[in-house]
């Protein structure tokens, strides 16, 4: 059995600490994702745009133009940054021992909230994407 306390009686590792580096991560790599998404949905748009020649499919295609230069472009880096400054934090309290950080807690709460609200917003911005790219297929 391993113990979660040094020869000092010590916590190695508060368990709420793990809890937080293991979400943090976690979103880290879904920024990964991301990146990798919207990199693709570029190729389909770059691919499909020339093929649809209507005004509303023209509009459509500067509207998701734009997400996608901003979400690829500056959104998911500044939340990756975001999260990897965050861990560093983690790491530091970890190294020190101080778990007194109730800031840390706070700032945690407020990046969870945040990256989870990106991933609710890319998952409604995926939705209508891949619905418009299906319209398109059709109209030509």
């Amino acid at each position: 059995m391993i113990s979660v306390t040094g020869q000092s009686g010590k916590y190695i590792l508060q368990p709420s600490l793990v809890g937080m580096h293991r979400e943090t991560t976690e979103w880290v790599s879904a920024c990964e994702l991301w990146k990798r998404e919207l990199a693709f949905f570029q190729k389909l748009l770059d691919q499909h745009a020339p093929k649809m020649s209507e005004v509303e499919f023209k509009k459509q295609i500067d509207h998701y133009q734009h997400l996608i230069t901003y979400y690829q472009g500056e959104l998911v880096d500044h939340l990756r940054k975001k999260l990897k400054d965050h861990e560093k934090k983690l790491a530091v309290m970890l190294k020190e021992l101080n778990e007194s950080d109730t800031e840390y807690f706070k700032e945690h709460a407020g990046i969870m909230d945040e990256v989870a609200g990106f991933a609710r917003v890319f998952a409604e911005f995926k939705h209508g994407f891949f619905a418009f790219i299906e319209r398109g297929f059709s109209a030509y």
